[in-house]
């Protein structure tokens, strides 16, 4: 009986830090999805390449994202993809700093399918609007580790 008068008090506390932990994480919402540059030929991630990070809470629709290793003072855009209809959609526009950082935010309520960051100049749009293509360099882009919203059995490539 004594053991379990002596545990009792260390286990509440224990159970509830436990359950305060796990729920600020769930209440949060907070997603994250990495972007990284690609090798056009094979796909695979150029290791030591532009990536970038997209921070999003779906139920809000805010999003963040932060890249690095771009082109410096370069415009870009941060586009959706859906392959299966073969369009694309403007999430938001902006330019990388001197040393091709860049970052963007905004508000977008479709997290689902492929994300990237195309140079600027080789989509028309506004935020919000269809993308229209006008070139094809993804040597210059940040493609998604995977898509969201679609079952995948993939390999976690390291954060950058």
């Amino acid at each position: 009986m004594r053991m379990f008068s002596l545990t009792r008090p260390m286990m509440l506390p224990a159970l509830l830090l436990l359950f305060w932990t796990g729920t600020a994480e769930a209440a949060s919402g907070q997603k994250r999805l990495l972007l990284f540059a690609k090798d056009p030929a094979t796909w695979s991630i150029v290791k030591g390449g532009a990536h970038g990070t997209m921070s999003y809470r779906e139920a809000s629709g805010a999003f963040t994202l932060t890249a690095s290793g771009l082109a410096p003072r370069s415009p870009y855009a941060l586009v959706r993809y859906q392959e299966a209809q073969s369009r694309g959609e403007i999430l938001g526009r902006g330019a990388s700093d001197t040393e091709g950082k860049l970052a963007l935010q905004g508000i977008w309520h479709t997290w689902v399918g492929k994300f990237w960051v195309v140079s600027g100049e080789d989509v028309a749009g506004a935020p919000g609007s269809a993308a229209s293509p006008r070139a094809w360099r993804p040597e210059r882009y940040l493609f998604e580790e995977k898509p969201l919203g679609v079952p995948c059995v993939c390999h976690e490539p390291e954060e950058p």
